[in-house]
């Protein structure tokens, strides 16, 4: 049997490798090192994996993630993690209704088509084949809706977005995690899990450790040291392709979000991270000098008029004051958002750029709105979806 397989074997020349089932070898010798690794968060979320949080009951796990979602969705940094702005896809099995309380404290001042973080309450079941391919499609029609070039899907928990399997079980947790890397793969999208940890072992997910061995990073929430029960570490206990970076320590805070029909204040829970430049939550300005980096004016005119076009689209006789269209833009500002001169200066040679090349119109009020020949041309390259909460 050996001498017919060595038979059918086809030799080749020295300088052509064999194709295996059709496929081509890849050279270790010729591979080039990308230092730029794709992510959403750096050093966090990279584009095309599959990762997980796990921690124990009310440590603010839904607030924490509502957070880092609202950052994503904003394109704002986090601490000191640079963010790239993605569109957010939460899949709340649990509480939708809370998940959207716990992002209002950074959402609620965003107007529709500023940021894209929507909540689906129908968790699809990942160890059904059907399903899997279903919500793919579905989630590759909401990131063309959103004009995205990158994706955040997060399915809260996983406990619940598994049908009748058994979390303990290798060979069903092998199944789920392959769905959930093809999500990955398919979509380019980090997909995010929510989980409990063991209650003999705080620092490893519950269940097999068929997941902890698939999943490409890995972050657990433990209590703060300060042991007040206001703050919680996230800890990167694994990362596949980059290496583990810092500890982040948020804390939750009380959000005074309105007043109930007894006139008593009602609140919201909001993460906060600890050290952060200038996120969504607003905090006094640093005087660090501003170094100004040439390359940055053509990714700020982008980001602006991504914001405004976006904007138009859900609104088209809405005009947007400097200020307003300062505190909705995220990721060329990012690195500037401290100094408030340099940022100033900056979102204004943006929206001059664009108003003399006839993108932005300006009124008498001084602001601004999409042009009509811009408003135009892209009227209708959104693909509709299923409607969200």
């Amino acid at each position: 049997m050996t001498t017919q397989i060595l038979n059918q074997i086809q030799i080749l020349p020295a300088t052509q490798s064999p194709k295996y089932k059709g496929k081509s070898l890849k050279s270790a010798n010729r591979f080039q090192i990308d230092p730029n690794r794709p992510s959403i968060v750096k050093g966090l979320l990279l584009e095309g994996q599959v990762g997980m949080i796990a921690g124990e009951p009310n440590l603010g796990k839904s607030a924490i993630m509502s957070c880092i979602a609202s950052h994503v969705a904003m394109g704002r940094n986090m601490g000191d993690m640079k963010v790239n702005r993605a569109a957010v896809l939460y899949v709340a099995a649990e509480d939708a209704e809370g998940i959207l309380e716990r992002a209002y404290p950074f959402m609620h001042n965003a107007p529709e088509g500023a940021a894209a973080f929507e909540v689906l309450d129908e968790v699809p079941d990942l160890t059904d084949e059907a399903q899997v391919q279903y919500f793919i499609q579905f989630a590759k029609n909401f990131q063309t809706h959103h004009k995205s070039e990158k994706l955040l899907i997060i399915f809260d928990t996983l406990n619940l977005s598994i049908g009748d399997a058994d979390e303990n079980s290798a060979r069903d947790m092998s199944k789920v995690f392959k769905h959930a890397q093809r999500i990955a793969k398919t979509t380019n999208a980090h997909v995010l899990f929510i989980h409990h940890v063991g209650t003999s072992d705080k620092g490893r997910p519950r269940g097999s450790s068929a997941m902890t061995a698939t999943l490409d990073t890995l972050l657990t929430l433990q209590k703060a040291e300060d042991g007040t029960g206001d703050a919680a570490m996230l800890i990167q206990k694994k990362q596949k392709r980059i290496r583990k970076g810092r500890t982040l320590a948020f804390r939750i805070e009380a959000f005074e979000a309105g007043v109930d029909d007894d006139g008593e204040t009602f609140t919201v829970p909001m993460a906060v991270p600890f050290k952060h430049d200038k996120s969504l939550a607003v905090l006094a300005p640093t005087s660090e000098p501003y170094k100004p980096k040439p390359s940055a004016s053509a990714p700020r005119v982008t980001e602006v008029l991504r914001l405004m076009t976006s904007m138009a689209q859900q609104d088209t006789e809405k005009w947007f004051s400097t200020k307003e269209i300062s505190n909705l833009v995220g990721g060329p500002f990012n690195d500037i958002r401290d100094n408030p001169e340099a940022f100033r200066k900056a979102i204004g040679r943006a929206l001059a750029t664009l108003e003399k090349a006839g993108s932005l119109q300006r009124n008498a009020k001084g602001q601004y709105t999409i042009s009509t020949r811009v408003a135009t041309s892209n009227e209708g390259t959104g693909l509709p979806i299923t409607k969200l909460h």
